[in-house]
């Protein structure tokens, strides 16, 4: 079952390849590729928050004063990553020097920051289809091309201005482009069939910016003296020779790449190379300084087994059974020269895996260049049940028309399409649903940001100020959504530090900060976020210490306690006063609430009347059961004379001003202020 045999009759030439794959259909693979990664979500990932976006600025900045020491700024290294967010800044200002984006906008200026590394990894699945259908035939390529296109983790991935989406492109190509410079596709080099250089050299160009983006990379450095190896060792004029002139050019294109791109490495190469083995050894060899996450406990390395059971979750259902299908076809003897290829494909995954095992520090994503392989291969498994289906229907004399194959391959566009529209925007949200979906969040980490912006827009609807502290774990991915300061989440722990704290999945999981996590799972939260079936946060309301109170207006509107702050009378002469209530929807919508400060003798000094459901507590926030806190401030004169003073409450309807009968406790020393009054008092005015 020879499934990855080239088309008979078709020349070996390149050119001739490049013509199979139709380019109308490489122009719609691009478009179907890049618009899920063009259409990126609102939220904002930890890592582009607090590194990428900020990397991107400083780099574009060093470039302007050609401080070329100064793009030295990680040791990943990051070069392409931070070339492509210049790229993005540069289009958001020119794009606002025109009058078409706003200055200020931030989610113009994210979207632009992004688009880049969409628009790159998009074209390089363009450019490797071709490559595929040298190597295996354009039926197996295209549906390769599509399943690396639909990959919900790839996806995710390549909407992000961050570096693991094109490292996973370049060290792809760059793997292609050596099988083909090194002739896997029609044999063996010999004097009739030379190494193709022009590949060799593609291939250097894509191995030099793999070499820029992640250090990862240095993997390709085996995989190309294995691909050299296999290509050569069956010539008999070759038999005692290595390929070492075309590794050596190979490498050299590598370098040229590596050193024209990045300045830091033309006033300082040795810098730049200590950077990256600085981050490779001192970060990426130890475990993450806020923990890990395996199998339903935080552990700081979780072993062998975490990237085979990350990438099986992280896989669709039809990668991973296409895969699983693939082994017989990787085993099988014969077609020796398509099967090379795809052998060589399982092996770079095999040693990517085990080199990442390596290290201590271990996430998910640090495994996405093996995705493209295994999307081949899993296409190979498809294929070739395919093609024995037909072989058992004895349907082999009847080709497949062209006309099927089209319909064939837009229904599987189709298919992966609706998959990525289900889970858009929160494609980092995909888990395969074969293995139960929801279950990673007991299984990996989960959790980068994604959701964060949903917290703000609930929280947005708690209040119209931005005086409440919000306490969070990955607070840079929460800053963009709100005015509100957003605090440590440890705050919780400090009465008065946070109004409200947001307890995120990561967090919980890797059991980051436990005394905040302990304290707040205690409380009942006010709202949690829910992306496909993960609870990925929970926003709690922490209310001020209030003085314990049980009072009723009407017959279902509480007051629970109060407390009134009177320090800040003389500086802004305003006097806060908090209040706890608890209400049904239904009371409070057509009720006002009055405050009235009274002095000593009853004489009213100041007050307040405004509808109970305002600013202070909007609509949404009235809840069944729910405890609302309520911060009223009180405009007063900054010369107010000292002495004791009471604070009268009251409900009045709205339409025909009749206080609500109030139910609480007495106060016989308190000066009057009408029926159903709730005096609260006394307090000093200093």
């Amino acid at each position: 079952m020879n499934i990855v045999a080239l088309e008979r009759g078709r020349s070996t030439a390149i050119p001739a390849a490049l013509d199979k794959v139709a380019w109308p259909v490489t122009a719609l693979l691009f478009v179907f590729a890049l618009i899920p990664r063009a259409l990126a979500g609102r939220f904002v990932t930890v890592d582009e928050a607090d590194h990428w976006f900020p990397r991107a600025d400083n780099f574009l900045r060093a470039l302007q004063h050609h401080d070329w020491a100064g793009t030295n700024l990680v040791g990943h290294p990051g070069v392409t990553t931070m070339w492509l967010g210049t790229f993005g800044i540069l289009t958001h200002r020119l794009l606002t020097k025109l009058g078409l984006a706003g200055a200020n906008n931030m989610a113009i200026t994210r979207e632009l920051l992004r688009l880049p590394v969409a628009l790159v990894t998009a074209l390089c699945i363009c450019l490797a289809v071709p490559l595929l259908a040298r190597l295996f035939g354009r039926r197996l390529a295209l549906l390769a091309g599509l399943l690396w296109a639909g990959e919900p983790f790839l996806v995710a991935h390549s909407q992000l201005l961050h570096t693991d989406a094109l490292l996973t492109s370049f060290m792809t190509l760059a793997l292609l482009g050596a099988m083909l410079a090194f002739r896997l596709d029609d044999g063996y080099i010999s004097p009739t069939r030379p190494i193709r250089w022009y590949m060799l050299v593609a291939s250097g160009v894509a191995g030099g910016l793999a070499f820029l983006t992640k250090s990862p990379s240095i993997v390709l450095i085996p995989m190309l003296g294995l691909i050299g190896l296999v290509g050569s060792w069956r010539a008999p004029q070759l038999w005692r020779k290595l390929p070492v002139l075309p590794l050596l050019a190979w490498g050299s294109v590598a370098i040229v790449v590596w050193f024209a791109l990045w300045p830091a490495a033309w006033v300082n190469p040795l810098g730049a190379v200590m950077a990256i083995y600085r981050q490779a050894r001192y970060d990426g060899g130890e475990p993450h300084a806020y923990g890990n996450f395996f199998l339903g406990r935080a552990i700081a390395d979780p072993g062998p087994l975490f990237y085979p059971v990350a990438v099986a979750l992280r896989l669709t259902p039809w990668t991973l059974g296409g895969t699983v299908l693939a082994i017989p076809i990787l085993l099988r003897r014969g077609a020796q020269r398509s099967r090379a290829a795809l052998v060589l494909l399982a092996i770079f995954v095999l040693l990517f895996v085990g080199v990442m095992t390596v290290g201590a520090k271990k996430f998910d994503r640090y495994v996405l260049p093996i995705f493209p392989s295994l999307d081949i291969l899993a296409a190979a498994g498809l294929v070739g049940v395919e093609q024995l289906l037909r072989r058992w229907a004895r349907r082999d004399a009847r080709p497949v028309s062209r006309r099927s194959l089209g319909l064939l391959y837009g229904l599987v566009a189709c298919a992966l399409a609706a998959n990525l529209a289900w889970y858009h925007p929160y494609e980092l949200a995909y888990y395969n649903q074969a293995l139960g979906g929801t279950v990673a969040a007991k299984t990996i980490p989960v959790g980068w940001g994604e959701g964060y912006e949903q917290v703000g827009a609930y929280l947005s609807t708690q209040h119209a100020g931005c005086d409440r502290p919000i306490a969070a774990w990955f607070g840079e991915a929460l800053v963009p959504y709100t005015c509100d300061a957003v605090v440590p989440i440890d705050s919780v722990l400090k009465p008065g530090q946070a109004r409200y704290a947001v307890l995120y999945i990561d967090q919980i999981l890797r059991n980051d900060v436990p005394q905040s996590i302990a304290l707040l799972r205690g409380k009942q939260p006010i709202h949690t976020i829910r992306i496909h079936g993960i609870d990925y946060a929970s926003i709690y309301e922490l209310l001020p210490p209030v003085q314990p109170l049980s009072a009723t207006f009407g017959s279902a509107l509480r007051v629970q306690g109060y407390d009134i702050k009177t320090s800040a009378v003389r500086r802004s002469g305003i006097l806060t006063a908090t209040l706890a209530w608890q209400a049904d929807p239904s009371v409070v919508t057509n009720n006002n609430l009055f405050a009235h400060l009274l002095d000593a003798q009853g004489k009213l000094v100041a007050q307040v009347d405004l509808p109970l459901v305002g600013p202070q507590a909007p609509a949404p926030v009235w809840q069944p059961g729910r405890t609302v806190g309520w911060d009223q401030p009180i405009p007063l004169r900054r010369d107010l004379p000292a002495g004791s003073y009471w604070l009268a409450l009251g409900v009045y309807g709205r339409d025909d001003l009749k206080r609500l009968p109030l139910h609480g406790p007495a106060t016989p020393d308190a000066p009057a202020d009408g029926n159903d009054a709730l005096l609260l008092g006394p307090f000093t005015i200093h």
